[in-house]
């Protein structure tokens, strides 16, 4: 189990729950509310990982002054996706998925590219941004090793950067300006 406090932009509450599968892998069940710009959302994911920390599914939903939300997305391993039951070839390649609104989603890219210090990996992940869920597109990211706990996350081709504290388990312990470690 690990709780995380949403800070500065966002006010709330991240939980999530990690549990190992039966012949490897994670399973991992969470919920993140909070408030943002004034307005309130929540939201619901339960997402398995294999051996290698690529996600194999991801299931979420939500609600927030938009109306409620859903999406799902199932992968064979090999970087084939199917959105919402349809296979959707915009997330060929992709092993990792990327939630705006929880930090849990930053373990998978730290514990499946096993960087060394000043190692640096780059990936196209699947983004699912705002709370709200709505915007689901493909992303090019960074993580560079820069210290034994701690990662530089980039976004590729535009301007976000954020230096990650993590614990010996790959879990964010700071995500300055997003997020801290509480349990």
């Amino acid at each position: 189990m690990a709780a995380w406090q949403h800070v500065e932009g966002r006010r709330g509450f991240e939980v999530a729950r990690l549990e190992p599968v039966a012949g490897g892998g994670w399973w991992i069940d969470g919920h993140s509310t909070g408030e943002d710009e004034g307005l309130a959302w929540g939201m619901h994911y339960t997402l398995i990982a294999d051996e290698a920390w690529a996600t194999r599914s991801l299931e979420a939903y939500g609600f927030s002054e938009d109306g409620p939300w859903a999406v799902s997305l199932t992968s064979d391993g090999d970087g084939t996706w199917t959105r919402n039951g349809t296979t959707d070839a915009a997330f060929d390649g992709c092993l990792d998925v990327d939630m705006v609104s929880t930090v849990f989603t930053n373990t998978l890219a730290v514990r499946r590219l096993e960087l060394s210090v000043e190692g640096s990996g780059e990936l196209d992940a699947i983004w699912i941004g705002t709370p709200a869920g709505r915007e689901v597109e493909r992303m090019s990211q960074r993580y560079t090793r820069v210290g034994i706990r701690s990662y530089r996350f980039e976004v590729l081709g535009g301007d976000f950067s954020a230096d990650l504290e993590i614990d010996e388990f790959g879990l964010v312990l700071q995500y300055p300006g997003l997020a801290q470690r509480v349990a």
